[in-house]
């Protein structure tokens, strides 16, 4: 029985988790990701928000979007970064490259991270729970 118990203690602390993210990237959604994006660029956007306003937050088809919207944002980033390439004369490949980040490219980059880390912790709750009906049905 404590066994039982200390698994729906884990299942509710992982869920506490991704509440707790999915707060945090739904702020960087309103203030900035989808207010950064040009208004035909923001359907995933907004269609991910609009999951997080309905509390379909630990579903696959929420994941899906998410990791779709995760994608999307990475290529933003990439094409707004700047890469110069700074000679070394002491680095054996004779120097490195050295990435620039504007105001706006650096807050989207944050974003994602905070987008990066609910896919994780949904995910954890998903697989969680599909773990623990595999248990309960070899029993």
């Amino acid at each position: 029985m404590s066994a039982e118990l200390s698994h729906r203690e884990f299942l509710l602390a992982l869920t506490a988790d991704a509440v707790m993210q999915a707060r945090i990237t739904r702020d960087q959604l309103y203030d900035v990701i989808i207010p950064s994006l040009p208004p035909l660029r923001r359907a995933i956007a907004e269609t991910v928000k609009r999951h997080l306003n309905t509390d379909a937050l630990l579903t696959e088809p929420f994941l899906h979007d998410l990791e779709i919207l995760i994608d999307f944002m990475r290529v933003e980033i990439e094409k707004d970064v700047q890469t110069t390439w700074i000679a070394d004369e002491h680095n054996v490949h004779g120097g490195h490259h050295q990435r620039h980040f504007d105001t706006r490219t650096h807050s989207l980059a944050v974003a994602v991270g905070h987008l990066i880390g609910l896919y994780e912790a949904v995910t954890e709750v998903i697989d969680t729970v599909q773990a623990e009906r595999k248990r309960c049905f070899r029993l």
